[in-house]
């Protein structure tokens, strides 16, 4: 029994934040490359935080304020986003896998050269984002709000739009189905130097 709560103990602590570097972060919204995995950090004002490089795997930030911070290149893997106000932050090269994000609000996000896989939101709000050469596998944006986003060089095959808004978003060197391509035409997109085949 000893044994197996020491061992309970070492596994725990190897897929926890470190208390020091969650600290810092509470106290100053800035901690590049550190540690926050498995943290609660719901119901929080963090704006402008400085979280680049960060290890964010399975943080809880649900309900909170993200507005205008950097996450530029942070694993986001198991992740609640739900409720959460990222509004023109920096989610350049960030990882985001099997992530909850529910009436999530990423407008004027720079998600390019992010990799996205198995998402699948609701009431989620993307107007003036920005994706270039971003990743998709799996991902749902379907009634989403995408109006005056910026997509380029970007592969459609894995990603659903069905019911999204994408009122003069731009859309180029992108690669889509013809049947996607009619409906984004029909939303009044922008579109330009795609490959739109079956």
């Amino acid at each position: 029994m000893k044994y197996f709560l020491i061992s309970l103990v070492f596994i725990t602590s190897l897929f926890s934040y470190n208390e020091e570097d969650l600290e810092k972060y509470l106290e100053t919204k800035s901690c590049e490359e550190c540690d926050l995995s498995f943290s609660n950090l719901s119901n929080k004002d963090l704006k402008n935080s400085n979280l680049m490089g960060a290890n964010l795997t399975g943080v809880t930030f649900e309900n909170s304020d993200l507005l205008k911070s950097n996450l530029w290149g942070t694993t986001l893997e198991n992740v609640n986003l739900n409720n959460v106000n990222l509004r023109a932050s920096n989610l350049e090269g960030a990882i985001l896998i099997n992530v909850k994000c529910d009436n999530t609000i990423l407008k004027g996000v720079n998600l390019s050269n992010a990799t996205l896989e198995n998402l699948s939101c609701k009431n989620l709000s993307l107007w003036g984002a920005k994706f270039l050469d971003t990743s998709f596998e799996n991902v749902d944006f379907s009634g989403a709000g995408a109006a005056y986003s910026i997509f380029d060089s970007i592969n459609f095959t894995d990603l659903k739009i069905d019911g999204a808004i994408f009122w003069n978003a731009k859309i180029s060197n992108s690669t889509l189905s013809k049947k996607k391509c009619e409906y984004l035409e029909q939303e009044e997109a922008i579109l330009y130097e795609n490959s739109c085949e079956d």
